[in-house]
């Protein structure tokens, strides 16, 4: 026991009091961190929730910048759609829109009104392209079509109803330089499909120079030639020519007295000739008969220009 109080004797008052100075700092910072510890994690829930906010922000304020953009690249159609009583001969654009047609229906509309297209009755708008059956029934009750254009088709139909050759003078005579399909079968033997060629035929050519070549024409096989040809004649001979030092093989081939190897026969000579002046510089060919070479003369232009 005696040992024992020595020990606890050997430390002086300054050194006891020193202990306990640091005891109670111990302790007192503990208490501090326990303390102060909850407040610490509140600022940072709240330092993250106003990084949130922020990045919250901006982003929506990306969002909007890139849905502007898109709208100004992509504007959407605001058109408020309207129905209404329209007739589509005489409609404007600006009403086609308001009915639901897309600007580029009603511009092929208009267009085609203006090569002097006409609706005659509400089921020929079924024609126009884009029209489904959904829009059509849609519109169908506010299609509204003028009675005296109504009556124009009745009296067409009851005219090419009928066969042109019974209702029409036999002694009736066809301009081929100027006619067109409708006036064709008005003829004998001459139907829908032969007087498409006979247009067309005309159109490949150039024009015809004589009406003999009407027969040239695809599918005339089986027409009585005498009987067709007395009813045509041409008031003059205008035909377009083909400038045969200035074009290429593909130009000259796509004429119908041409095959393609008798255009880069003729190309081949211009080019070692530099330039033609007659088609009787075409009768070194052997490609190309006398025949041939009749029947394409009156196509051929050999001037400088």
């Amino acid at each position: 026991m005696k040992k024992q109080r020595k020990i606890y004797f050997l430390l002086t008052a300054e050194q006891w009091l020193g202990v306990a100075l640091l005891v109670i700092l111990v302790v007192g910072t503990l208490m501090a961190v326990k303390h102060f510890q909850p407040e610490k994690e509140e600022d940072s829930t709240r330092i993250n929730d106003s990084t949130m906010t922020h990045f919250t922000a901006h982003q929506a304020q990306q969002d909007s910048i890139r849905k502007t953009e898109w709208e100004k690249r992509y504007p959407r159609d605001t058109i408020e759609i309207r129905m209404q009583a329209f007739n589509p001969n005489t409609a404007d654009s600006s009403t086609l829109v308001h009915l639901g047609f897309k600007p580029w229906q009603a511009k092929n509309m208009l267009k085609y009104r203006a090569k002097g297209g006409k609706y005659r009755k509400p089921d020929d708008l079924k024609r126009l392209y884009g029209m489904t059956d959904s829009m059509y029934q849609a519109l169908a009750p506010y299609i509204h079509i003028a009675r005296e254009e109504m009556d124009s088709l009745v009296d067409s139909v009851r005219v090419y109803s009928l066969p042109q050759w019974q209702k029409e003078n036999k002694d009736t005579i066809i301009n081929l330089r100027t006619t067109d399909t409708i006036e064709l079968k008005m003829l004998y033997g001459i139907g829908s499909y032969r007087a498409r060629q006979i247009v067309r035929y005309r159109e490949q050519l150039g024009g015809f120079v004589r009406v003999e070549q009407v027969l040239e024409a695809k599918g005339m096989d089986g027409v009585n030639a005498d009987t067709l040809l007395q009813h045509l004649y041409m008031d003059s001979v205008i035909v377009e020519q083909i400038p045969i030092n200035q074009v290429g093989v593909q130009r000259l081939a796509r004429h119908p007295y041409l095959r393609f190897e008798q255009a880069k026969a003729i190309y081949e000579l211009r080019r070692r000739k530099i330039r033609l002046d007659s088609i009787q510089q075409l009768n070194e060919l052997d490609y190309i008969s006398t025949e041939t070479l009749e029947k394409i003369a009156p196509y051929l232009n050999f001037d400088k220009n």
